[in-house]
């Protein structure tokens, strides 16, 4: 045999013995990835991900950010994708290793932290309830940004008897992801824009500006709510155990808050400094919030009063 021939041949068995060739996949950072957190996913490390996208700054990923992963798994040969589509199965269905490697698109959805699974709508619309008004918004549109009709329909969902203020978009779009999250309940609004007052406990709220809203989710605990609304990136989030909703404000960093407060009363956050947006007392009173199951924090005890002479 000439010397070609069996070099082909060697080389030809080579190929078909070798194990299918590692490639890269594509992961698209959702609201809370962290480098950390992808790089446990896909079961490489940090620095390989570092590496392959040049990344400079790994604090601050952006939604809809595109990683490339390096050496994750080979691509898929069209005809086992079309005998998992005959059978009605999804990707990877059949091959618990390759389950573990499966399309960027549900390992994403897999790195989200929600404290309740729940479904998502087919549509991005928000369904609100304000007072005797009921909204649904449309708060993406077919290229994925938000409309000009969401920005107006949230301004006067938001509004404060007839004075109005232009709305954040990012506020809109946190919205938009906490109703998805909860399979498009309802929110039931009870604080929007307010005007300023030289009375309300926070001199800077958000609320003057557009940029905050208390609700709540009908059917929702305010505690998976509170729980969910923590995992938005760049989002101010203030829990209210005797009162009847949660606050979700838009900010440059990440800020939590308990105010143990009742209306009428000044704020009693659960830690001195923190980075609070409203008291209880600022938000005005909802007549058909249900009663608080959650008691006051335990108070330091004192000494009875001394009788009367």
């Amino acid at each position: 045999m000439p010397y070609r021939s069996v070099a082909a041949a060697f080389a030809l068995g080579v190929t078909l013995c070798a194990p299918a060739a590692l490639a890269d996949v594509q992961h698209v950072v959702q609201r809370g990835h962290t480098i950390e957190a992808i790089a446990h996913r896909y079961h490489v490390s940090v620095k390989a991900i570092v590496d392959a996208n040049h990344l400079k700054d790994t604090r601050h990923l952006k939604p809809g950010q595109v990683l490339v992963i390096p050496g994750v798994e080979a691509p898929k040969k069209k005809a086992d994708k079309e005998h998992e589509k005959d059978k009605g199965l999804p990707p990877h269905a059949g091959d618990p290793d390759k389950r573990e490697h499966a399309p960027a698109r549900a390992a994403t959805a897999a790195l989200e932290p929600p404290p309740e699974p729940r479904g998502r709508p087919e549509s991005e619309t928000v369904h609100a309830l304000r007072l005797d008004e009921e909204f649904r918004i449309r708060v993406r549109d077919a290229h994925g940004h938000i409309p000009t009709s969401a920005l107006k329909a949230f301004e006067r969902m938001m509004r404060q008897g007839n004075a109005t203020h232009p709305v954040d978009p990012r506020l809109v779009a946190l919205v938009g992801i906490v109703s998805a999250h909860f399979g498009g309940k309802p929110l039931e609004i009870v604080s929007g824009y307010r005007a300023y007052t030289p009375t309300q406990y926070t001199p800077h709220s958000n609320h003057n500006l557009g940029k905050a809203l208390d609700f709540r989710v009908r059917g929702v605990t305010n505690e998976a709510l509170r729980d969910f609304c923590r995992t938005l990136r760049s989002a101010g989030c203030g829990y209210y155990p005797n009162s009847s909703f949660v606050h979700l404000d838009v900010r440059d960093a990440k800020a939590f808050w308990i105010d143990y407060s009742r209306p009428g009363e000044p704020p009693k956050y659960d830690k001195p400094g923190v980075e609070a947006d409203e008291g209880t007392s600022d938000v005005p009173s909802d007549n058909t919030a249900p009663a608080a199951a959650t008691p006051d924090p335990p108070q330091a005890e004192t000494a009875p009063a001394a009788p009367e002479n």
